[in-house]
């Protein structure tokens, strides 16, 4: 299987469809969205396959019928062709269907005879391959027509197609027909906005928990937090159900992202400084991002500002004792409640976001 390529920004995503490179000819029915859009892939695919065989391939239109020609090698003026017939009979082989094989050979037979042409050789391309009776009838069948009308018969059954499938000269028809992919849009991600007042962060808990675990420069945190606050904003002052959930659903597997990381950091070093936790949960979350609800479109600087918002909330920190931390802030900011002090009201949130909200 392709692996899968992905890339943000305004490129296009390769995304592998349903099939993964296996081999099965009920997967064309799921491909092409019906038996008639199969029954035409199935014949496409038999006559590239015939094609490396025998690279003067070719076939007719049908214009009103098909000579009973899929696929065919030689001159259909005065000269010895081969034919291959395709019938995409991919839930049964019976009695009707032994009825449609006789007419599709007799078709070809009597089209030959008409247009001065000799049928060589005539190849019957099925997608499965036949039960006791009635390979036991095609091969009664088979010696009878040989035997009256002097062409040789052949049966290319799912076995036969598979084993073709594989050979190294079918990779690309391999690949095309069981391994496809597809070109999507990448996600389209919400805007970030600039934060211009650094300061006005500078008495929150989110940057506190940073300056007490040894971080110095901490500006692009908070214009994470100050764009994960625009988000929660727009998203509680809406108030679709969908993006609550979305929005709460991010926050809590974020969280878990931070928290797992917390505990094998603290396993890790259980006296010493939590050194590489910060570097450690960001790149768990970078790598997260991708899987976050796109209802809400949250952008890379989103994901990132939600955890700050963690950290700011009091549930998450950057040192072993980020609890005391917490606790030492709210009662020295005179607050009831952490992550309270100097951010931003919705309000003011909304208003710096501009007009980017559907």
């Amino acid at each position: 299987m392709h692996a899968m390529k992905k890339r943000v920004g305004g490129y296009m995503v390769q995304v592998p469809l349903v099939g993964m490179g296996t081999i099965n000819f009920e997967f064309f029915k799921i491909k092409t969205g019906s038996v008639d859009g199969a029954r035409a892939h199935f014949e496409e695919m038999v006559q590239d396959l015939v094609g490396i065989l025998h690279p003067d391939l070719s076939t007719l239109d049908a214009n009103p019928g098909d000579w009973g020609i899929d696929a065919y090698v030689g001159s259909l003026i005065d000269g010895h062709v081969n034919v291959w017939q395709s019938k995409y009979f991919i839930d049964e082989f019976d009695k009707s269907q032994q009825k449609q094989t006789r007419e599709s050979y007799e078709q070809a037979l009597a089209c030959a005879k008409r247009e001065g042409y000799t049928l060589s050789t005539w190849t019957l391309c099925l997608p499965r391959n036949l039960d006791g009776p009635n390979e036991k009838w095609w091969t009664d069948w088979k010696k009878r027509k040989e035997k009256s009308d002097g062409v040789k018969i052949a049966l290319w059954n799912q076995v036969q197609l598979r084993r073709l499938l594989l050979s190294e000269d079918a990779k690309n028809i391999r690949e095309y027909y069981f391994n496809p992919s597809v070109s999507v849009p990448s996600p389209t991600y919400r805007p970030t906005v600039a934060l211009t007042d650094f300061e006005q962060y500078e008495g929150a808990l989110f940057v506190h928990q940073l300056r007490h675990a040894g971080m110095i420069e901490c500006d692009d945190a908070k214009e994470e937090f100050f764009n994960a606050e625009i988000l929660s904003h727009e998203v509680t002052d809406k108030a679709v159900p969908e993006e609550m959930e979305a929005l709460s659903r991010s926050k809590s597997e974020l969280g878990s992202i931070w928290a797992q990381r917390f505990n094998v950091s603290c396993q890790s070093n259980p006296t010493g400084p939590l050194v590489g936790l910060y570097v450690d949960v960001m790149d768990a979350v970078r790598n997260h991002h991708p899987s976050l609800p796109t209802v809400i479109q949250p952008g890379l600087v989103h994901a990132f500002g939600m955890v700050h918002q963690r950290v700011n909330d009091g549930r998450a920190g950057w040192s072993r004792d980020f609890r005391d931390v917490a606790g030492d802030h709210m009662r020295s900011t005179g607050s009831d409640k952490v992550g309270t002090y100097n951010t931003p009201s919705a309000k003011f949130a909304s208003e710096s976001a501009g007009e980017h909200d559907d």
